[in-house]
């Protein structure tokens, strides 16, 4: 009675499914039509595998029998099919046109049903009804990472152009690194990176390939937003009762779960460093790995300063947990300490030769005075904490849906183990986490910022780290005996995973490029402009500088000062001294020739995503432009538009500086 029960419950959930999805077909047809996808073989074999996988899945529930049992023995055959059904959706939803096709909500969960299902009865085989909660998540955590590894792989292109806002330009900036000779500097101008030396050098080392391509250092980029989170889940939950491939299952989920933030690798790198400080069994050298992780924090944002003396506090006085309270706080406190000296004593006598302008800020003993600038000069938007245009969802509802299962599942095993930390323990773990979650908060609200979790970086990792507290006291037995019970931390992992998989599933695309035709024209147009015109002045790449670092443009006299990025920073700062030398600049008619996004006049105020944010680079940037250069020529399909000193009158509506 109960098996039957059960096949009721899946079979209603799956036709209601069917049957909303089914709706959405005359979209399909349309779209498909529009977009000429249906009329070719892989096309046909696409969808039909698609409608297999859905297919089979609801014959799979009405028809399993009763008295099959389940089978430890897979073959190769399994794992293949196991493994194809996990990465399915990712290709279907990224790298087929159908991804342009299929933006049905009903019609993109139940292919992440189904094919879970698939994957889970791969595996398990047997009887559905008798299945365990547990038995699905390697499939969730197989197709999450698979929807969010490949929406980093899809964007290694050999585009020339700019995918994103600032993407270009973060090229150019990472090539300075170790190829600043590429470039020659116009006269009186300094080539510089607004970027810190730690994220530049990170990825500026692909740089040491002379011919690296702007589709290798997006291989490179996608490569630093896995492998980092991915090492760091696997040092988290490694135990010696934690069978391989559950481990890298656990790495993988790590990996899901931080993209949700998302976590720049050097934070990342900086926190494996501290987690493998506390494995070395010699505490010297476990001190010279703290040191260097702060000392490499530093470099990267001064912001981050205090997250590895934190953790290097809470690991080493943990893991003392069974000697006496002097071991205890000299090793914790020592791990602190040298974490401090690495992030503020070293950069005051270590000094790099670096093109980055904002390293100065890092180096600097004024710390203090300089968090103090950051936040008096630019506003604090604290609404973008709750649902806002930036952030629909809002950063503390989700940054709480992220924790929240976290929580419950520590709090469990404290409740049913009676292995609950001492108050000196919950002291330091709170005083840490609570401490980290306030910073992230106040630069999150940072006006610039508030679009995701990224700033809450230090507070995500802390909570790990805490995980990694108990796991090797406990917390890892404990998981292994209720992961395969109905218990109410089982269902916080599920919610948890099918949050994770609805996230991606509902938003992934293929990468839409324009033809080779238009990219080629557009290349050649904007060559043959600053050709024509850099004998009247100087050429100024406001934007889409990677199009000199790779080639694509070439016998260009850089202007480093007025760069994108920068000029937004100096916008929302209304750093009037810097603007004046621009627009005396723009009346004397210093350049020839500016390349730019394509601007518009709009204010929207906090009406549209980063509406702030678009007002302040408005007024500072894309009405004094307009005042004093007008445009040439738009290449809206390239999002790039070229701007030439104004022969015409300038308009009534521009507020002029």
């Amino acid at each position: 009675m109960k098996i039957r029960k059960t096949k009721t419950i899946l079979f209603i959930i799956f036709i209601t499914i069917v049957s909303f999805a089914v709706l959405e077909m005359k979209k399909i047809y349309w779209g498909g039509l529009d977009k000429s996808i249906y009329f070719n073989t892989l096309s046909f074999l696409t969808i039909a595998i698609f409608m297999g996988i859905v297919g089979v899945s609801i014959l799979m529930i009405i028809f399993n029998e009763k008295k099959r049992t389940a089978s430890n023995k897979r073959s190769f055959f399994c794992y293949v099919s196991f493994a194809l059904i996990g990465i399915f959706p990712s290709y279907f939803l990224q790298f087929s046109p159908w991804g342009f096709v299929i933006t049905s909500i009903y019609l993109r969960i139940l292919l992440l049903l189904s094919s879970s299902f698939l994957m889970t009865y791969l595996f398990y085989r047997g009887n559905i009804s008798k299945y365990k909660i547990s038995n699905f998540f390697p499939s969730l955590i197989i197709l999450a990472s698979s929807l969010l590894l490949s929406n980093r792989l899809r964007l290694i292109v050999n585009y020339p152009f700019s995918l994103s806002w600032s993407e270009g330009n973060r090229f150019w900036d990472y090539s300075l690194f170790l190829r600043k000779n590429h470039y020659h500097s116009a006269p009186g101008s300094n080539i510089a990176a607004f970027l810190d030396i730690g994220r530049q050098s990170l990825w500026g080392i692909a740089f040491v390939f002379r011919d690296l391509s702007i589709s290798g250092l997006r291989a490179w980029n996608a490569i630093l937003y896995f492998l980092p989170p991915f090492i760091f889940g696997v040092l988290i939950f490694k135990n010696k009762r934690i069978h391989f491939p559950i481990l890298l299952l656990l790495g993988l989920w790590t990996y899901v779960f931080l993209s949700q933030v998302p976590i720049y690798a050097p934070l990342l790198i900086c926190a494996i460093l501290i987690l493998i400080s506390v494995e070395v069994p010699i505490f010297p050298i476990s001190l010279l790995l703290v040191t260097i992780a702060g000392f490499y924090v530093n470099l990267t944002r001064f912001t981050w300063i205090i997250a590895p003396p934190v953790w290097a506090f809470l690991l080493f006085y943990f893991k003392e947990k069974h000697s006496s309270l002097k071991t205890r706080n000299l090793k914790g406190f020592s791990a602190a300490f040298f974490g401090l000296i690495g992030a503020l004593v070293l950069p005051n006598f270590i000094k790099f030769d670096t093109s980055s302008i904002i390293l100065e800020e890092n180096t600097s003993p004024e710390i203090l005075e300089s968090i103090t600038k950051i936040f008096s000069n630019q506003d604090l938007l604290w609404n973008r904490l709750l649902p806002s245009k930036t952030f629909p969802l809002g950063i503390l509802p989700a940054l709480f849906i992220l924790v929240i299962p976290l929580f419950v599942i520590l709090m469990n095993y404290f409740r049913k183990t009676q292995q609950s930390p001492t108050n000196v323990e919950k002291f330091y773990i709170l005083s840490s986490s609570i401490g980290f979650l306030l910073i992230g908060s106040v630069v999150s609200v940072k006006v610039g910022g508030g679009s995701n979790l990224h700033n809450m970086d230090m507070f995500l990792l802390t909570v790990l780290i805490v995980f990694r507290l108990f796991w090797n006291d406990g917390l890892a037995d404990w998981f292994n005996s209720v992961i395969s019970t109905s218990s109410v931390p089982v269902y916080m992992i599920l919610f948890l995973l099918l949050y994770l998989n609805i996230q991606p599933i509902l938003t992934v695309s293929p990468v839409k490029l324009p033809s080779a035709e238009v990219i080629d024209s557009s290349l050649s147009s904007i060559q043959n402009e600053i050709n024509n015109r850099k004998a009247e002045g100087e050429i100024l790449f406001i934007d889409q500088r990677q199009l000199v670092t790779f080639n694509e443009i070439t016998g260009v006299e850089m202007v480093g000062e007025y760069e994108k990025k920068l000029m937004m920073n100096e916008a929302l700062s209304g750093n009037t001294a810097y603007f004046n030398k621009f627009y005396t600049d723009l009346k004397n008619k210093r350049f020839s020739l500016i390349i730019s996004e394509p601007l518009n006049i709009t204010y929207q105020e906090d009406e549209t995503s980063y509406g702030e944010e678009n007002d302040a680079y408005v007024k500072w940037v894309s009405e004094p432009l307009f005042c004093y250069y007008e445009a040439l020529e738009t290449f809206s399909q390239v999002g790039v538009e070229l701007l030439i000193p104004r022969v015409t009158p300038i308009p009534a509506y521009l507020n002029c500086p």
